[in-house]
């Protein structure tokens, strides 16, 4: 039976991809004025060889589309391989009733960290969703679990899915465009994360202070700090003080603010006390920026933050994570003795890759990757053979590279770095 299920899944799919190339190439016909002919020469296929049974196409069909459509490649890809719209998702046994118990069950299971059932409730949530902000909250709610299991894409597609919903209320739409914000701070557009949040936390003045519209501020807050954060340069960065001292007011909104929610009994308790945990190394970065003179002793408490003895519940887990990447900075900027500075950054390094491989958590992996490729720049520049990454490391790379649109411009260094591209095993 199972086998049957996963057969007609597949035959869907590979029919909505047939239609959707074949959608494509009609486009690019009318745009070039082209007859199938024409179009199959500038594809390099013969005419009735156009669309392949499977309905994806190989990459130069790809790029010649792409081409033929004046169309990045990316948005050729995106076209063939995104889930059905609503108008193809099959109808379920799930009625408006069911809405609340599908959506507090998803939230209960991602807390069990069970995310696959918990995307899988929230998707069922939204097909039964009987109001637009239902349909938006449960979007939402799809985006968190894929995001915490590590798929970084589909968390994005879901938030801008919810985003464009007609009629959704304003405190919801708020709080689905600062979870946007953050996302594509975690993917490295944090220029485009900063604008959003940005408007978010504006806006949010005007509203009245729902649970909804808090979540919202503390979310913007989030990822607005963070785009400032990383916005501030390693070297010569006196003169952005007024930058950071900008980040640092968000960090304390979002201390404040998490200190309210989690006085509100709920499923979401978890989730903002693994962001009031993580705030405080964040803040000491910040701190360190704007008063100098307490940056050797912010060094040192971040150290005995990172060496805590934790587990891999979030909370502990992603706050060392979180002094990990600031006392990477921190040391980066004030601290002068080399040989010091390259043991702390291996500390700082190992546990970014410790909680990246316990959570798919690729923001996470990324700043573990830069570390590990400046670190074996300075080993290449003193002679040193420099360790090539283990199995788990390039899995690392390849989520990177998956989710962080932005890692992309490093990959040759990343791919250089593990087995069988620099001294590993055949």
């Amino acid at each position: 039976m199972l086998a049957d299920d996963i057969g007609g899944l597949e035959a869907a799919r590979e029919s909505l991809a047939r239609e959707r190339l074949e959608e494509l190439q009609a486009l690019a016909r009318t745009y070039r004025n082209w007859s199938v002919k024409e179009l199959a020469h500038a594809l390099g296929r013969q005419p009735g060889r156009l669309v392949p049974d499977s309905g994806m196409p190989k990459i130069d069909l790809v790029v010649g589309l792409a081409k033929a459509l004046d169309w990045p490649v990316e948005a050729v890809v995106d076209h063939l391989i995104k889930p059905a719209d609503d108008t193809h998702r099959a109808k379920t046994q799930d009625a408006p009733a069911d809405y609340a118990r599908l959506y507090n069950e998803s939230l209960i299971k991602r807390l069990e960290r069970d995310y696959a059932e918990a995307v899988r409730l929230a998707v069922r949530a939204h097909a039964a969703a009987d109001t637009p902000t239902r349909s938006a909250a449960a979007l939402i709610l799809e985006a968190q679990a894929h995001e915490a299991c590590g798929s970084y894409t589909e968390s994005v597609r879901c938030l801008r899915h919810a985003g464009r919903i007609d009629g959704v209320a304003v405190d919801w739409r708020m709080f689905g465009d600062s979870n946007l914000a953050n996302m594509l701070f975690m993917q490295g557009q944090s220029t485009h994360a900063l604008g959003i949040a940005s408007s978010v936390l504006e806006y949010l003045g005007s509203l009245p202070e729902t649970e909804a519209a808090r979540s919202a501020r503390v979310t913007a807050s989030w990822a607005r700090g963070h785009a400032l954060r990383t916005s501030i340069p390693l070297s010569n960065f006196e003169q952005w003080r007024p930058l950071a001292e900008s980040a640092r007011q968000d960090f304390k909104t979002v201390r404040e603010v998490t200190d309210a929610l989690l006085s509100i009994s709920g499923e979401r308790r978890s989730h903002y006390g693994t962001m009031h945990a993580s705030v405080e190394p964040v803040l000491l970065e910040v701190d360190a920026l704007c008063e100098p003179e307490s940056a050797e002793q912010i060094v040192r408490t971040l150290v005995s933050m990172v060496r805590e003895n934790g587990t891999l519940e979030p909370g502990p887990g992603e706050r060392k994570a979180w002094a990990a990447i600031a006392l990477a900075n921190t040391v980066k900027r004030f601290l002068d003795d080399e040989l010091q500075r390259r043991g702390i950054l291996e500390i700082a390094s190992s546990t970014l890759r410790a909680h990246a491989v316990a959570t798919s958590n690729w923001y996470f992996a990324h700043q573990h990757l830069e570390i590990e490729a400046e670190r074996r720049r300075m080993f290449s520049g003193h002679g040193v053979a420099a360790r090539a990454l283990d199995a788990l490391e390039a899995k690392l790379v390849a989520g990177v590279l998956g989710h962080i649109p932005a890692a992309r411009r490093n990959a040759d260094e990343f791919m250089a770095m593990y087995a069988n591209r620099d001294g590993g095993r055949a």
